[in-house]
């Protein structure tokens, strides 16, 4: 029941999406079954509905993912085309892009898997590493990097519109911080300037509207880790797929670190479906040293979670949602490729 009393109904989702199933040609991601509460019969969507904040962060129930974007025309919608430049820039225009949306999994998720990338384990402290976003969109990932201390952050997506307002809202905060925000004070007015210690103690995050087939050239062996949280899997689902992965590939080699770069990739699609997209087209997938590329191939399942893990215990509104019988914990994973430069590449 609702905090109205009234009864709630149960409803499960459609099962039968494969891990990656074609349909006119493109890729659609995977759906998790699960059974979620709705009020008066209504399906409970997380970021569709207001008030929900405790369901937005699960990854493997999200309607939201699947939606199109208004078209010009009153009661029309654009079709899903993830593959392409124009949907997204339709739907970060639609949204604003200043409400924070991880696909997958957030920090919290991935921290256990990323901090040994990203720190020494000879430097516990460093907090130095070089690190790049590829296809940010809104995600807060780069907020939560930040705010863990990480400084040399660069957020890159090819649409204008959403580079520009995780600009402001990295902006906040900034100010956030400046203000004591984290020890619960209020932020300062947005008149005012940030604390001109904190500018000097810290660099903001970089941001740059760009293209992953064509990283800036003065970026070349720069960064330690490019961490790509659903890009691949959007990019995967246009057309000419092939090549246009295969120069994405290039690019993102061309800029780790010669000697010790990695380039992570968090995917919902599993090693058939993907090993050969980042081995190289041509190459043997059984194999995990990528010739053309030239780097080293491992992968990790990481099980998809129900609820976010920052959810205050204490709070008022509970949503509990449990696995419906077919959903199959094996398979209703999302999947971490670590990519660790080797050699020189082709």
């Amino acid at each position: 029941a609702n905090t109205s009393g009234s009864v709630a109904a149960v409803v499960t989702l459609p099962a039968p999406f494969a891990s990656s199933v074609a349909h006119a040609g493109r890729e659609l991601p995977r759906a998790t079954c699960h059974r979620l509460v709705s009020w008066s019969g209504r399906p409970l969507w997380p970021l569709e509905r207001p008030g929900l904040r405790g369901l937005s962060a699960m990854a493997g129930v999200d309607a939201a993912r699947f939606r199109g974007v208004p078209a010009p025309k009153a009661g029309a919608s654009l079709p899903i085309r993830y593959g392409e430049a124009s949907y997204w820039s339709a739907r970060y225009g639609a949204e604003g892009g200043m409400e924070a949306y991880d696909w997958y999994l957030r920090w919290e998720q991935l921290k256990d898997i990323l901090m040994p990338l990203l720190v020494p384990e000879s430097e516990p402290a460093s907090r130095s590493a070089e690190i790049l976003l590829l296809g940010c969109g809104s995600s807060g990932l780069g907020e939560a990097l930040y705010a863990e201390g990480f400084n040399a952050v660069a957020n890159v997506d090819r649409c204008e519109a959403v580079v520009e307002a995780m600009k402001k809202r990295h902006q906040a905060q900034i100010e956030g911080d400046a203000a004591g925000g984290a020890k619960g004070k209020k932020p300062p007015d947005k008149g005012k300037a940030a604390s001109p210690e904190l500018e000097v103690a810290r660099q903001p995050m970089a941001f740059l509207t760009a293209d992953a087939k064509a990283l800036p050239q003065d970026w070349a062996g720069k960064f330690d880790v490019v961490i790509d949280k659903a890009m691949l899997d959007a990019v995967a689902c246009g057309g000419a797929k092939w090549d246009t992965i295969d120069a994405i590939m290039r690019s993102v080699r061309s800029v780790l670190n010669p000697t010790s770069g990695v380039y992570l990739c968090i995917s919902h699609a599993g090693p058939e479906v993907r090993t050969k997209m980042l081995l190289g087209p041509h190459q043997d997938p059984d194999l995990t040293a990528s010739e053309a590329y030239a780097w080293e191939l491992s992968q990790q399942p990481l099980p998809r979670p129900l609820v976010n893990p920052t959810i205050d215990p204490k709070a008022k509104d509970k949503f509990e949602l449990t696995p419906s019988p077919l959903c199959d914990a094996a398979k209703d994973v999302y999947y971490v490729y670590t990519c660790r430069v080797t050699e020189k590449q082709q």
